[in-house]
């Protein structure tokens, strides 16, 4: 996620015109509970990935529960991006105070969650 935020990338938000997608969005039920029915199948890939990659079983809970922290921290990081591009912010600038929103979030997350399944350098 860091490297999207450095990136300016339009996978987190970070574009002009933002705003107006976003604004179609909320204006439209149909596509608020498309959006939140992908957030379920990115959370359940993201659950199946952690089982694969740690070896855990269906009976153990941690996939699921850092899991959701993950998709917590994508859910946090978007809203704020969202929340600033609706401001009419530049997308440079809200990338920048995105990167301190993200050390703030590591900071609320303890060692179990930063380190689950943690892969090596590639």
């Amino acid at each position: 996620m860091r490297a999207a935020v450095v990136a300016v990338s339009p996978e987190f938000g970070l574009m002009d015109g933002f705003a107006d997608f976003m604004r179609v969005i909320e204006g439209a039920p149909t596509l608020k509970a498309r959006l939140w029915y992908l957030q379920q199948e990115v959370l359940q890939a993201v659950v199946a990935t952690l089982r694969e990659d740690t070896g855990a079983g269906e009976d153990d809970p941690l996939p699921l529960l850092v899991g959701g922290r993950i998709a917590w921290i994508e859910h946090a990081l978007v809203g704020y991006v969202s929340q600033e591009m609706m401001k009419g912010r530049k997308a440079v600038d809200v990338s920048r105070d995105a990167l301190g929103v993200l050390d703030d979030i590591e900071g609320l997350l303890g060692d179990q969650v930063l380190n689950y399944a943690r892969r090596g350098a590639e």
